[in-house]
């Protein structure tokens, strides 16, 4: 083969190593990056075309809340029923250690609801009810709500503390009522 010294490699597989060798550096170096800033600005700086994985298997600030979605309907012509949490924590099994689908779906209904504490927790804002994270929600309380005709849905965020009973639960968003049905179209 021409190119090639005995044993060795060629011109192009010599690149490619070097490519993956140095793109192999920079994905361990990037998970350095909650131990030492630095290093991760560094990798971010080199890293413009977003190649390197960042898996964040280490949460740096654990969490010490528990996030809960509850919603509560209004029949027609009716008065609002109690508040019902529709977030549960699916059973753990042993598997999920290493294979979870269900954590993605909890994780994302947790993300929309902390957009939503975060920018408008009184929910004052005219354009709150117009937001993804408001109508993605609002979709998902209503399909559990059921498609009554006239009646009414309304969700709350609320956080409590987990394991210690001293703090008490409280609520970090509450949305509007809003109609559920074929009258909500």
């Amino acid at each position: 083969m021409r190119g090639v010294a005995a044993g060795g490699l060629s011109p192009y597989e010599s690149a490619l190593a070097a490519v993956l060798g140095t793109w192999l550096l920079l994905a361990v170096l990037a998970q350095l990056g909650p131990v030492a800033p630095w290093l991760g600005q560094a990798v971010g700086r080199l890293d413009v075309l977003g190649l390197v994985p960042r898996y964040h298997l280490v949460a740096t600030c654990p969490a010490t809340h528990d996030y809960h979605l509850l919603i509560r309907t209004r029949p027609p012509g009716g008065r609002f029923g109690a508040w019902r949490e529709v977030t549960t924590e699916p059973r753990r099994r042993r598997w999920n250690a290493v294979w979870n689908p269900d954590r993605r779906h909890h994780q994302q209904l947790f993300d929309l609801a902390m957009a939503l504490a975060r920018t408008d927790a009184r929910s004052d804002d005219p354009a709150t009810p117009l937001s993804v994270p408001y109508l993605l929600l609002l979709r998902h309380v209503s399909a559990l709500a059921g498609r009554t005709e006239g009646a009414q849905v309304q969700f709350l965020i609320a956080r409590s503390a987990g394991h210690r009973p001293a703090e008490q639960p409280a609520a970090l968003f509450v949305s509007q009522a809003h109609r559920t049905g074929a009258a909500a179209r």
